[in-house]
């Protein structure tokens, strides 16, 4: 008979491994007895690989001093499936204690947790008589008492950066202004955060608070000087030491070696202190949440989210978690519920909490069922101290259930060229984009992009290669405090609505190379990515109230400054000096051969110079860069790139559009119009 388990609402079918089990054990005390391949999945527990021969006997052994389990993986998608000896149970109604006591005692279980009069954690014993996914099945459908029944499983995430600042490294973060030079930096790829700065007249409200859940955050860093913590936590077993604590020990929130946390801490809130970094709203308070860690793992499962989030319930106003799973992300109901409950009333000033996600660094959807094998793994192993090619994993089913849920976001990774970074994960479930790196998924090209600098608790202070979308979602963070600065009413609902409709879509919708071959994989034919129908990153209409959307970008990257403009109701209009750039003319048809030779002509009719760099030319929604200045009145004919622009002789549209992605002129010619060696006036 097939196995299979509940899931928020879903059956979920699972193989049983032949080979493997997880145990409530740490790794030590199996290597002790002989077992050697044995992986961390959580604080007290361990997922060991035997023999198919041995394994029943290797499980005797480890029931004799813990609850211990076989290893499951989902049916189809060979995604582990860690369980524990806990359940969450949620009643039809709420329970008295009499019939809480006689559930408990039927099944001999322990209560753990008491979320609600419906909802609780409880723990099996060596009476209960059946393992848990046995369990959950026989209280989902035959318990009348229960609405629903889920096995609270372990996960193990990737961890996946008014005076302007004084701060010595400010001057290279691209990504918080303009100013930057480097051939590598693109204006468009900026979030913008100095300009919003400005309009605030502040580095943001020292009221609003931003979570983060993480590997820990370094206490006593300098770019978190002042009052800059409104509390913090840290997770040792299913216990949540907070600052409050009598036995609570910042020195605890950093470990050696776990610099993620503090990473994105600087990103979203570095202060501006004339000290190393800042962050994207220096001014705002930080309160970072530390999961257990094992090496590139976070330790994590549903209960310990679900006390994450209560203990964030009612201090933070946004909360950023750069990490996540894939090919499959599912969490339980009440896991779900909880999320949907804290975006509509939850959150320090009881307005909601704006949930920000990391989209993921694979270079593969998160949430959709495709037709072709799609890799979401790099291919690489580190064994015996060098990097090996073992070939990539591949699946045809990724599912993500905090898709969809109002209130949580998933933020994709702009490059410093404004280009998609090669890694970013794409497709249904993107919401937004933000400014961080790139590098190639698979190691084989190198490619455009500068590194985000901020602050590390190791060596210098500082690091200058922070990136993927770990950075992009803390910055998405800190333009989030900054909207909410800036109107403190506004519900988690309208600053969502707020950030979606002024993200920037001027962007580099130029696609990467596929893998080239390599003398140990010499055909690399398994690289698909970016998969139809999100093979192609341009803004498209899906009847959303918050704009246009692109597979690769969401609604668009992160601006600071169009978000806090737009709820200050200071969006500028074109100003008089744009609306005074004119197209004049056109040479369409040169005589002879066209390509390489068809022309356009700009006029300035100010008074100033005004400077076109980072400007548009869109004709038939082609577009080509411009790099130009013009001077006071002058007129200067540009001849087109062909490789990037190319003016049919059939009629075309033609806009110049600014760096604000403003249309500032646009003109239209038709066939009659286009003769032979002709100039078009227009």
């Amino acid at each position: 008979m097939q196995t299979y388990t509940y899931r928020n609402g879903q059956k979920l079918f699972l193989n049983k491994s032949a080979d493997e089990f997880v145990t409530r054990e740490n790794p030590e005390a199996l290597n002790a007895r002989g077992l050697e391949l044995v992986e961390k999945t959580s604080s007290s527990s361990s997922k060991v690989k035997t023999t198919a021969e041995s394994l029943e006997a290797d499980m005797a052994k480890s029931r004799e001093t813990a609850p211990t389990h076989h290893a499951y993986y989902m049916e189809g998608l060979g995604t582990e499936f860690l369980i524990t000896d806990r359940v969450t149970v949620c009643f039809k109604t709420d329970i008295d204690s009499a019939d809480l006591a006689d559930f408990m005692g039927k099944y001999s279980l322990i209560l753990l947790e008491e979320y609600s009069p419906k909802d609780f954690l409880f723990q099996l014993t060596a009476h209960t008589g059946m393992n848990p996914v046995k369990l959950v099945v026989k209280l989902t459908e035959e318990e009348p008492l229960v609405e629903s029944a889920e096995n609270d499983t372990n996960f193990r995430f990737m961890r996946t950066a008014l005076a302007i600042p004084t701060d010595p490294v400010y001057a290279r973060q691209w990504h918080l202004h303009t100013h930057y030079t480097n051939a590598d930096f693109d204006p468009r790829s900026s979030a913008n955060c100095e300009e919003a700065w400005k309009l605030l007249g502040n580095f943001g409200s020292k009221d609003v608070v931003i979570g983060i859940s993480d590997d820990g955050c370094k206490i006593d860093h300098p770019d978190f000087s002042g009052d800059k913590f409104r509390a913090w936590g840290y997770l040792r077993g299913r216990r949540l030491v907070n600052n409050n604590d009598i036995d609570a020990k910042a020195s605890e929130m950093y470990i050696d070696g776990s610099d993620h946390g503090t990473a994105c801490a600087g990103v979203t809130a570095g202060s501006a202190n004339g000290v190393l970094v800042v962050g994207a709203a220096p001014s705002c308070k930080l309160l970072p949440v530390q999961w257990e860690s094992d090496g590139p793992y976070l330790l994590i499962s549903d209960s310990k989210l679900l006390t994450v989030l209560n203990f964030m319930a009612d201090k933070v106003d946004v909360m950023s978690n750069s990490w996540g799973g894939t090919p499959v992300s599912m969490w339980q109901t009440l896991v779900v519920n909880r999320l949907r409950d804290l975006a509509k009333t939850g959150g320090r000033r009881g307005k909601g909490i704006v949930f920000l996600w990391a989209a993921g660094n694979e270079n593969c959807p998160i949430n959709f069922e495709v037709t072709v094998d799609v890799p979401y793994t790099d291919g690489w192993d580190y064994q015996n101290n060098q990097w090996k090619w073992i070939g990539v994993e591949k699946a045809r089913s990724f599912q993500n259930n905090l898709v969809g849920i109002p209130g949580v976001l998933h933020v994709a990774a702009l490059t410093s060229v404004a280009q998609r970074s090669h890694y970013s994960n794409y497709g249904a479930g993107i919401d937004i984009t933000a400014s961080s790196n790139n590098v190639h998924s698979y190691q084989r090209i190198r490619l455009r992009g500068l590194g985000i600098s901020t602050s590390s608790g190791e060596g210098t202070g500082v690091t200058n290669s922070f990136g993927g979308t770990s950075s992009a979602t803390p910055l998405t963070a800190g333009i989030v405090a900054l909207i909410i600065s800036a109107n403190p009413n506004l519900s988690a609902a309208e600053v969502i609505s707020i950030l979606k409709k002024s993200a920037g879509k001027n962007l580099n919708f130029t696609a990467y190379p596929r893998t080239p071959a390599a003398s140990y994989d010499p055909n690399p034919s398994w690289d698909v990515s970016p998969v139809a129908p999100f093979d192609k990153g341009e803004f498209k209409d899906i009847n959303s109230p918050d704009g246009t959307w692109s597979p690769w970008f969401g609604h668009g990257k992160a601006d600071a400054k169009a978000a806090v403009a737009l709820v200050l109701g200071d969006q500028p209009a074109p100003t008089p000096v744009e609306e005074k750039i004119k197209i004049v003319s056109a040479l369409v048809n040169p005589v002879g051969p066209d390509w390489g030779l068809e022309k356009l002509t700009l006029l300035n009719a100010t008074t100033s110079t005004v400077d076109l760099s980072g400007w548009f030319l869109d004709i038939n929604t082609r577009k080509e860069m411009l790099t130009l200045k013009l001077t006071a009145g002058e007129a200067q004919t540009l001849t087109l790139n062909p490789q990037k622009v190319v003016l049919s002789n059939t009629g075309a549209t033609i806009k110049l559009i600014n760096t604000q992605a403003k249309t500032v002129a646009e003109v239209k010619y038709v066939k009659s119009q286009v003769k032979e060696g002709v100039v078009i006036q227009f």
